[in-house]
């Protein structure tokens, strides 16, 4: 096995293991309304939500009416993200995947959204390059995430000593 696929296994047990759906409320209001006001998102368009966890932007995004996949590396967390949309009376499909290998074809979906997801991918420039390869011509991208130098940033260098 790869030192990447190690590193990969590990995000999913870590992800897995803990209470990520406790996390996920935390950061469930700014950051997927301000993400959406960006973008925009219409009734009827497809939207991706990459590393979608619990399911904070596919929620919103189904509610506007769009037709969304919500994908994650850890498929365990889409027990919250299935009884969540439920609750709200959406349907989103809930898709096991890496935003390293996305498995749609090129141009599939209008819009490409991640909130505190992508981020912790190993290799940035492939994930952007797939994000990109995704989205169809005039389409959108739209990101959310922790930066080195905030104050998270901050606390994710403490930790990782």
């Amino acid at each position: 096995m790869t030192v990447v696929a190690e590193l990969k296994q590990t995000h999913r047990a870590t992800w897995a293991a803990g209470d990520y759906a406790a996390v996920a409320e935390v950061i469930d209001e700014a950051p997927p309304r301000d993400l959406l006001d960006r973008v925009g998102v219409s009734p009827g368009e497809d939207v991706l939500d990459v590393a979608t966890g619990t399911g904070n932007i596919a929620l919103r995004a189904a509610a506007a009416g769009a037709h969304v996949i919500g994908l994650d590396l850890t498929p365990e967390l889409f027990e919250t993200a299935r009884r969540r949309a439920a609750e709200q009376s959406v349907v989103i499909d809930w898709i096991e995947g890496d935003a390293e290998e996305l498995p749609f074809e090129d141009g599939r979906f209008d819009r490409v959204l991640s909130a505190f997801g992508v981020q912790f991918a190993p290799h940035h420039e492939i994930v952007a390059h797939e994000l990109a390869r995704v989205t169809r011509p005039g389409g959108r991208i739209g990101l959310v995430n922790w930066t080195p130098t905030g104050q998270v940033g901050e606390l994710f260098k403490i930790m990782g000593r």
